[in-house]
């Protein structure tokens, strides 16, 4: 008996392995397959040798497999009804009935603004998806979406470039809060009140949250620092209590001033906008699953000020 490599085989004498199984005679499989009878049987004969078994041996009701012959048969059954559905499926993709996990990259800002949008869009036309969420990592961004493991990332990111496809969602700016009754703003924002005030910031630098220090610095406006937490997700509820300003994604603040009482002023100086994008691999542009989620941030966001 042959040890043998599926490279050794081909998909003809697959089929006509399925076809023996089914009708028992060379001549019924040759006709079901399209062939002559002489190159079915020189198909099965050169089978016969590379596996070195016979494979089917004649009997009086016709042709019967050998033990290894009816496993390979029915292997070869199971593989090709699995690549026939494989051909039938078009493609389709029904949220109303999928049962999908989505893994997506967003930051903590992304999170809180897009995910209560996204989760209520799901529960009401998309019951069986599901979401999971990472952040986009500091070495090889791209390799979990390159292999398929991560379906979309969605934010200011200048990390993915070849390979990948993007399209822009919006352009997002910044504000400043602060509490309602913060007492230097009483009468708005002022360059002065501003340089004055304590502010809250984070000690990490996101790749959009950097360009407010640099733009701040041009135009020589140091910050008092008031508290400086290692994330930025904690710095707005410190505000509606305190006496520090958050300079933050408008998109962001919009949100939570409908949450906690804040009050949303004009930066004192221009600060620079950034883009906020979604990106897929290649491997995934023409998917449908992978479309339908592309065009619900579109629906959802692509007006819609927010961050990531």
């Amino acid at each position: 008996m042959n040890s043998v490599h599926i490279s050794q085989l081909e998909f003809g004498q697959l089929r006509l392995l399925d076809a023996l199984r089914t009708k028992g005679s060379v001549s019924q499989a040759a006709e079901a397959l399209g062939l002559t009878q002489s190159a079915a049987s020189h198909s099965l004969s050169r089978l016969r040798r590379i596996l070195g078994d016979p494979l089917f041996v004649r009997a009086p009701g016709g042709m019967v497999p050998t033990p290894r012959g009816a496993r390979i048969a029915d292997a070869a059954r199971a593989a090709l009804a699995t690549l026939d559905e494989a051909l039938r499926d078009t493609g389709s993709f029904d949220p109303a009935t999928a049962d999908r996990v989505f893994r997506v990259y967003m930051n903590e800002v992304g999170q809180m603004v897009m995910l209560p949008r996204l989760l209520d869009h799901l529960r009401r036309h998309a019951p069986g998806v599901a979401l999971k969420i990472g952040t986009l990592p500091d070495q090889q961004p791209g390799t979990q979406l390159e292999n398929g493991e991560v379906d979309l990332a969605v934010g200011h990111i200048t990390t993915l470039s070849a390979g990948f496809h993007q399209r822009l969602l919006f352009h997002e700016h910044y504000v400043c809060a602060v509490s309602p009754d913060h007492p230097s703003f009483g009468a708005g924002m002022t360059e002065a009140a501003f340089r004055e005030a304590r502010h809250a910031v984070t000690g990490t630098r996101a790749m959009a949250h950097r360009v407010v220090e640099e733009a701040l610095l041009r135009h020589g406006i140091v910050r008092r620092i008031g508290l400086e937490a290692p994330e930025f997700i904690a710095l707005p509820f410190v505000i509606p209590a305190s006496d520090l300003v958050v300079t933050m994604p408008g998109g962001l603040a919009d949100h939570l001033a409908g949450t906690m009482p804040l009050r949303i002023l004009p930066p004192p100086v221009p600060l620079p906008s950034y883009e906020i994008r979604m990106f897929w691999h290649e491997r995934a542009h023409h998917d449908a699953a992978n479309i339908w989620l592309r065009n619900l941030f579109v629906e959802l966001f692509r007006r819609t000020p927010a961050t990531a």
